[in-house]
């Protein structure tokens, strides 16, 4: 998993090196949702990237991130409980026309992720 991860980060960089030389700025963008499940909740428009930098949800559900289709990382509780963390290292690179969503956020939760799009 980890290698399919870093091989997509090295395409999309080498890509965007080659096609604009450099990364402009252009947003910052909130991913909300309010629903259980959306595995392909958001998807990267067409000539942008996404950097994932954080998230924050309200769920202490065993819940899991997925990019185009692949399982990520997992939401786990921590040994008290009381806190709740990715065992994914953000940032994370999303190249255009991925998709990001998760499932098993549980009913009444909410998530946010938190991106820059350039």
């Amino acid at each position: 998993m980890k290698h399919l991860f870093l091989f997509l980060l090295a395409f999309c960089l080498s890509v965007m090196a080659s096609a604009q030389g450099s990364l402009q700025f252009n947003k910052a963008v909130l991913l909300e949702a309010h629903q259980s499940d959306c595995a392909s909740c958001w998807t990267v428009p067409a000539g942008k990237v996404w950097k994932v930098t954080s998230m924050s949800t309200n769920s202490s559900n065993l819940a899991s991130m997925h990019v185009n289709g692949y399982t990520l990382g997992f939401l786990s509780r921590s040994t008290t409980q009381s806190e709740s963390r990715w065992v994914i290292e953000f940032p994370l690179w999303l190249p255009a026309a991925a998709t990001m969503g998760y499932t098993n956020l549980g009913s009444n939760r909410n998530i946010t992720f938190f991106a820059l799009e350039f």
